[in-house]
């Protein structure tokens, strides 16, 4: 009920349906559950602009006002039960990077081995490549007309990108 309505005219009341609506369409990525050390762990995920240093940083302030309100609540209802919680922000930026120590910090507060953390990066910056590749040739063939077309030579151009080398 802290975030302001923006839809709403100033001075209407807004119905009690309408903000548990606006409740549940505001969703984590994920969460993670610790039940014998009883910590909620709150998973959000942001892509960013990564051409400046400090992107992972506007993306986790970002995430952090984004659900302050929701984690606030689970703070206060978790505390009364001995439950700590705690919100772990992955950012990735357009280009394909993942800042190396948030995400190890990251992978160690979810008790992943420290053996799978290169493993899972190395598939994370890909999946960012391929999400890039998508929506480059998405404007493209928007712009030029060529999707469904496939040009002699090339590695499916217009075509959506599935893994790996292969197109359809």
């Amino acid at each position: 009920m802290k975030i302001p309505w923006k839809e709403v005219q100033e001075g209407l009341p807004v119905p009690e349906d309408q903000y548990q609506e606006r409740f549940w369409r505001r969703r984590l990525d994920g969460i993670g559950l610790d039940t014998v050390n009883k910590e909620f762990l709150a998973i959000e995920f942001k892509r960013s602009q990564d051409m400046r240093s400090n992107y992972v940083e506007r993306a986790t302030a970002v995430a952090q006002a984004q659900y302050s309100s929701l984690l606030e609540g689970l703070r206060a209802v978790g505390q009364v039960k001995g439950w700590q919680t705690q919100q772990i922000v992955f950012v990735g930026g357009t280009c394909g990077s993942v800042h190396v120590e948030s995400f190890n910090k990251n992978m160690k507060a979810l008790g992943v081995l420290e053996s799978k953390w290169n493993p899972i990066r190395q598939k994370l910056v890909r999946r960012l490549l391929e999400e890039q590749d998508k929506v480059i040739r998405s404007y493209f063939a928007q712009k030029g007309g060529t999707r469904g077309q496939r040009g002699e030579g090339t590695h499916g151009q217009g075509r959506e990108h599935v893994k790996w080398d292969m197109y359809v």
